[in-house]
């Protein structure tokens, strides 16, 4: 999250028993959906990452201010977009689009290992981190994909992978959250593009909330998961 590390560690907190919540409902009703339930579990721990992000800066921690960091942009550059197509192929009960997710979801590791991969085990110095207008930038433009491939059209992949699963799954299962993350993702680009990532992902962070009221919602299932309600 971008704000402090009180507001970082209050979301993460308050998004583990959320995601709680949610991996119980998809217990008890459709198991189909615990993909879709860990979600809020992953953006608690990232949100709790960027918490120790804040205090490794304020205390000058370089060593912390790294390791956190590093979680953070696992979530942030692999996870996620590798994730929601992952999710899709999991849920949709109709052959040719969870072939087509899977697709997606295998070509979707390669994120881990164009962008987080080399930061990881890279010098240190592929990635600074730093405050900037009361956010959290970081700054990885030195990795060597960003010579052959320009940063709008990764940026525009990333989405893609992200959003078309969402909003083209299993009876629309997320065709509402899909246009809440671009709209969330439109707003950080345009209003915060000194820190995009921390923003962004506080934004998402904050409509994963969205979440526990599609488990609150859906019935006791005994059927696949074409029988599911719809979600959006």
């Amino acid at each position: 999250m971008c704000f402090s590390p009180e507001a970082s560690f209050v979301v993460g907190g308050a998004l583990l028993p959320a995601g709680g919540y949610c991996i119980a409902a998809a217990l008890r009703r459709n198991r189909l959906f615990l993909p879709l339930a860990f979600v809020p579990i992953a953006l608690g721990i990232q949100q709790i990452a960027e918490g120790f992000v804040w205090l490794g800066l304020t205390s000058g921690d370089a060593g912390q201010t790294r390791a956190a960091s590093l979680v953070f942009l696992f979530f942030a550059l692999a996870f996620w977009p590798f994730w929601w197509p992952c999710v899709a192929a999991v849920m949709d009960p109709r052959p040719g689009f969870r072939r087509f997710f899977l697709a997606i979801t295998l070509l979707a590791t390669g994120w881990f290992w164009v962008l987080f991969f080399p930061l990881a085990v890279g010098p240190d110095s592929l990635l600074d981190t730093e405050v900037v207008h009361h956010s959290i930038h970081y700054s990885y433009s030195r990795l060597a994909v960003y010579d052959y491939v320009p940063r709008v059209v990764l940026r525009l992949l990333y989405l893609l992978c992200a959003i078309v699963p969402m909003a083209s799954g299993p009876r629309n299962f997320g065709r509402l959250p899909a246009l809440m993350f671009l709209a969330a993702t439109i707003v950080a680009a345009v209003a915060f593009e000194y820190a995009f990532v921390s923003v962004w992902c506080f934004f998402a962070a904050v409509l994963s909330a969205y979440l526990c009221v599609i488990f609150r919602s859906m019935p006791t299932l005994d059927t696949p998961v074409a029988g599911s309600p719809k979600l959006s």
